[in-house]
């Protein structure tokens, strides 16, 4: 008995439909591989990026801490001069004011 095209049609058509539903479940688990995958990624540049921004905070917190220290180590140093020298640095003074005095009010022509 020679098969009725309607049957193998609906048949072809009934498979068509559960290639078609094992690849939507394919495409949503592949979805969610990537939903997971990216959110773990954005968690990772979202952690290294934290570390980094502390490390360089912190750097800077030592930088501004050593430059404090070596600027009161200079005043220091500078008011020690001045009280060993007094003549010398105001006659160092007065040559300095001069010479921005002349740079200042030169022509500028």
């Amino acid at each position: 008995m020679v098969g009725n095209g309607k049957e193998e049609w609906s048949e072809t058509i009934e498979k068509a439909r559960q290639l078609l539903e094992e690849g939507r479940k394919e495409m949503v688990r592949a979805a969610d591989m990537a939903r997971e995958k990216g959110t773990e990624a954005l968690e990772t540049a979202r952690k290294r990026s934290k570390e980094a921004w502390e490390s360089v905070r912190l750097k800077g917190i030592q930088t501004m801490d050593d430059m404090g220290e070596k600027s009161e180590e200079a005043w220091e140093d500078a008011q020690k001069l001045v009280k060993k020298h007094p003549g010398r640095t105001i006659g160092v003074c007065l040559v300095a004011g001069i010479l921005i005095g002349l740079i200042l009010s030169r022509d500028r022509d």
